[in-house]
Parts: C-alpha cells; structure tokens; sequence
C-alpha cells in the first residue's frame, strides 16, 4: 500500500535558531500584528525549553509564532495605548478611544 500524501507539508523548526533569529529581529524594536498600523511595544515571554518569544507588552491576542509574518519588526514610537501605559508613557493622541477608561 502507498503512503498517503501529506495534507500539510511537513517543515520542521529548530526552536534554538527560531528563538535567536526572533531576538535578532525584534532588539531594540517594537512590532506591528499582521496589517494593523498600531505599534506595540515588545516583551519576551517564555516559549519552550527556556527560550523567549516577542509579544505585545499590551497582551494583544495574535494567532501563531511570528514565523509565517503573523508579527513584524517595527521602528517607529509606540502607538498602542496599552502599551504606552505599561511603559509608563504619555497617551499617543492619535489613537482614538473605543470608550472611557478610569
């Protein structure tokens, strides 16, 4: 009997080299979600075996690893409200409120 064909390919990743390849990207950057223009700064959280991750500080929900461009690399200022809060940083007037906060 023939092996059946895979609905998925199969594609392997070394956690090690993910990790630092994502360390490499994200150093003294922040990082957008998908096609969202809101800047959100990033924190390291804690994957597999040790290893860290980039995340929204905010906690923003996002789907995946970053490995298929689910997060990219961001250079400009925070714009994310939450963010800014957790930095400790004034509101960026340009991001408009869905409703009020105390």
């Amino acid at each position: 009997m023939s092996e059946p064909i895979p609905l998925f390919p199969v594609h392997r990743i070394d956690p090690e080299v993910f990790a630092e390849e994502q360390h490499r990207l994200f150093a003294d950057r922040r990082l957008h979600i998908g096609r969202s223009d809101v800047v959100h700064a990033v924190v390291w959280v804690e994957w597999i075996n040790s290893l860290t991750l980039p995340a929204p500080a905010c906690h923003q929900g996002w789907s995946g690893l970053g490995s298929g461009g689910e997060i990219t690399p961001a250079r400009r200022a925070v714009t994310c409200r939450k963010c800014s809060r957790f930095l400790g940083e004034p509101d960026d007037p340009a991001q408009t409120t869905l409703f009020p906060l105390p």
